[in-house]
């Protein structure tokens, strides 16, 4: 998710667009500090999963971190697409590969949400048909560009 922000930066700086190229700044230390936190939201959970009594709030961080990257995912291919459409044309290619990385992302976090929540013995969780939804949308902008 951090190379599509990164791309699709590029394209906010040739495009002179300092606006998008702030948000999309935070948004990939965003993007870096979400992985961090899933690595160590993991962890936890392992650790937790050892304990007799195991850990909400442990379970909750494996779901609540790739949520999380969905939202900053989505916005990026919201991005993406925007600069696609409206950035100078000799970049639109990386414009193009930004918001279909950021689907990318979207996508597959969203499984993990799914995943995350069974494997915390959730049985029906309305956050998947959410971040389900939210990555269709972000899969839809990047296809709509071909």
């Amino acid at each position: 998710m951090s190379l599509a922000a990164g791309l699709a930066t590029k394209v906010a700086k040739a495009a002179a667009d300092r606006e998008a190229v702030e948000e999309l700044d935070r948004l990939r230390a965003k993007a870096l500090s979400l992985a961090d936190d899933d690595v160590e939201a993991f962890a936890g959970f392992l650790e937790e999963r050892r304990k007799p009594a195991g850990g909400p709030a442990a379970a909750e961080a494996i779901v609540q971190v790739p949520a999380d990257v969905v939202t900053v995912a989505v916005r990026v291919a919201e991005l993406a697409a925007l600069l696609a459409e409206e950035g100078p044309d000799a970049l639109t290619g990386d414009a193009v590969t930004a918001a279909f990385l950021a689907a990318a992302a979207a996508e597959s976090a969203a499984m993990l949400v799914g995943t995350n929540i069974a494997d915390a013995g959730e049985l029906a969780d309305p956050r998947v048909e959410h971040v389900e939804e939210r990555a269709g949308h972000a899969r839809t902008l990047a296809e709509r560009l071909v």
